[in-house]
């Protein structure tokens, strides 16, 4: 009797912590309803960007010659359900591309199913677009859209139904980072990345990969977030940052 009366309360227990907010249950188990409990408590701990889903994880890096706007972080190494390459638009990755947009449909169904094992997943953030930059002429060669895998399934990651997109691997590393409140563009990402790459130069950093451009969008295209927010990231080359 005393073991049924302890269970009970136990649940009502859960449940009160549940109603208080201790527990984002809703959101945490529309990411899997297989979740531990015990691991939605990790889900405390995203950035409030994220908005519940989940995100790249990364450690700060303090350096003093970059000013607060400008920040550092490590990435680990992570699996990304990534487009092939498209062709920009108007110098442009983002606006303006159909290719871009079929991409983005392919990912989005690869998270509801569309994929070898029937798997389920609840996409994550941020939209990551990727564009390649020819440093001479200043002109977006090619471009990449991409989500990360959640960790959960990123080990034995299922392979894409659709042809036109793969499942790729990041190694570690490290990023300066410039946060975009309110519209972006990739207009507006570009002139970040040249004032950023500028910066850089001035303050004598080396082995960072100017041409490569990365916005990662955490709101919009179907992301719920009031407040629109993007980050543009300046990664340094792998070789160098090892």
């Amino acid at each position: 009797m005393d073991n049924v009366m302890r269970s009970i309360q136990m649940f009502l227990l859960l449940i009160v912590c549940t109603l208080a907010g201790k527990y984002k249950v809703s959101q945490a188990l529309n990411a899997d309803p297989n979740i531990d409990l015990i691991e939605i408590q990790d889900f405390q701990t995203l950035p409030n960007i994220c908005n519940g889903k989940e995100c790249p994880k990364y450690s700060g890096v303090d350096d003093v010659r970059l000013p607060s706007s400008v920040k550092m972080r490590d990435y680990p190494e992570m699996n990304w359900i990534s487009s092939s390459r498209y062709e920009p638009v108007d110098n442009s990755c983002l606006e303006g591309s159909k290719a871009m947009v079929e991409y983005y449909e392919e990912l989005y169904n690869y998270f509801k199913g569309v994929n070898t094992m029937g798997l389920l997943m609840e996409r994550t953030v941020p939209i990551r677009i990727i564009g390649q930059i020819d440093p001479d002429t200043e002109k977006v060669v090619h471009c990449h859209l991409m989500f990360f895998i959640p960790d959960m399934y990123s080990v034995n990651a299922p392979a894409p139904l659709s042809v036109g997109i793969f499942v790729g691997h990041n190694w570690e590393k490290r990023c300066y980072v410039v946060a975009i409140h309110g519209n972006y563009s990739w207009k507006r990402a570009m002139k970040i990345h040249k004032v950023l790459n500028s910066f850089l130069i001035r303050k004598k950093v080396t082995g960072v990969s100017v041409t490569e451009l990365i916005l990662d969008i955490y709101s919009g295209y179907g992301v719920p977030n009031s407040k629109k927010y993007s980050e543009l990231l300046l990664c340094m080359k792998v070789d160098e940052f090892y």
